[in-house]
């Protein structure tokens, strides 16, 4: 049977319909005007269709190579699909191998991106970080050499994120910021490696869906009698309990009670120094009523009472903090759709609606937009009418849970 009866000219004319250059390769050229080699053989007696690319990009000189080539395997017994197959793995084997010696796999560099923002971020939000990757990336991707990891991958990825709900709230949020880290670790490798620079999250993140954000249920000034008899009639873990009630007291971040260990209150002078948060830089001057010196007098056996102690810690271990999502599991436990942070809007609120000066209510809640030394400035300016407020607040709040 002759062979070779094609030409480079032919097949760049070639009007639709199958074309045969010989030994079972030929020309495949669709209504649409597109071209694709293909080849007819027999292997072990059952007839196969190998498919070799479309034509311009593999040319008719590279066809007849891979006929050649295919040929020769079916010569031999061996399906050249699946030598294709396991030849393609043996290289990406290798690949991972190497990239995985010299620590150039994605997951690695992303762990030592979580070392080095050991000093720029809190442990909490870089061990943060490093989970959200464990559970949605490193089994995906963290093997992958991390410039073979295409965008499309990414995409395709972040987008199933996004279309996830986690307690009913749709996972986009998590999505965009999982989008943000991944484009750090990319900027790492491009620092560590000069020649790597592709970082496709820049361009990805712009694909992602929009996070929606909803504005936070919150239990009104006149529901407030309510809920602090259902809060003190709450029988989970007393700790949790506690800790809604110091947010009651002082109005402060979920984040800022989780964080507090015991060397950051002075009793003696019923004063809390609030650690910075990542919004506020400052050391932030709190003052505690009677009620929250109590309350803390009361839990301080319960938690270890060291220095670096957790003040609220986690029920399962007293060296790591509360969970995030606790205070809002018993939110809802108690029948309040809310989270945690609409505590800390209940007291703003209240303040207002009380009459108290809405810039020292600013103050007290960490409502800083000014210089490190004029937010210290205020903190120290307004701090009597603060510790009047607190007190005065707090007394308001036995009074909603015991009225004369």
């Amino acid at each position: 049977m002759a062979t070779n009866k094609l030409t480079s000219r032919f097949c760049d004319i070639a009007e639709a319909g199958t074309h045969f250059d010989g030994d079972g390769l030929y020309l495949l050229v669709e209504k649409d005007g597109k071209k694709y080699w293909r080849m007819a053989c027999y292997l072990n007696g059952k007839r196969k269709l190998l498919a070799f690319g479309r034509y311009p990009k593999i040319s008719l000189a590279k066809a007849r190579e891979e006929r050649v080539q295919a040929q020769d395997l079916l010569n031999k017994g061996i399906d050249p699909v699946q030598f294709s197959k396991e030849q393609k793995q043996k290289h990406l084997d290798a690949r991972q191998k190497e990239a995985q010696q010299a620590g150039n796999t994605f997951e690695q560099i992303a762990k030592r991106l979580h070392q080095h923002k050991g000093t720029k971020t809190t442990d909490e939000y870089r061990n943060r970080m490093l989970r959200q990757f464990e559970i949605h990336l490193f089994p995906l991707i963290g093997h992958k050499p991390i410039d073979q990891i295409k965008g499309s991958e990414l995409l395709e990825i972040f987008r199933n994120i996004a279309e996830r709900t986690n307690h009913g709230r749709p996972m986009t949020y998590m999505a965009i910021k999982l989008c943000q880290w991944t484009g750090e670790v990319y900027d790492l490798a491009n620092i560590e490696n000069n020649d790597f620079g592709n970082n496709p999250c820049r361009a990805i993140v712009k694909h992602l869906p929009n996070h929606k954000t909803k504005h936070m249920a919150r239990i009104c000034f006149e529901e407030l009698s309510g809920f602090l008899k259902s809060l003190e009639a709450y029988n989970g873990y007393l700790l949790t309990r506690a800790a809604m009630w110091m947010m009651l007291y002082t109005g402060m971040r979920q984040a800022s009670m989780r964080r507090a260990v015991w060397k950051d209150f002075d009793f003696k002078n019923a004063i809390w120094h609030r650690q910075p948060e990542k919004s506020d830089k400052n050391v932030h001057t709190i003052p505690l009523s009677k009620q929250a010196i109590t309350l803390l007098n009361e839990i301080k056996p319960l938690t270890g009472g060291g220095p670096d102690d957790y003040v609220f810690p986690s029920v399962r271990n007293v060296h790591h903090p509360m969970s995030e999502a606790a205070v809002t599991q018993a939110l809802s436990r108690m029948g309040y759709r809310m989270v945690g942070h609409g505590l800390r809007g209940v007291v703003s609120t209240a303040l207002n609606e009380l009459g108290f000066p809405p810039h020292v209510v600013e103050v007290q809640l960490g409502h800083k937009k000014e210089s490190k030394v004029e937010a210290a400035y205020n903190d120290a300016k307004h701090f009597e009418e603060r510790c009047k407020m607190m007190q005065a607040w707090a007394d308001h709040l036995d009074g909603l849970l015991c009225p004369r």
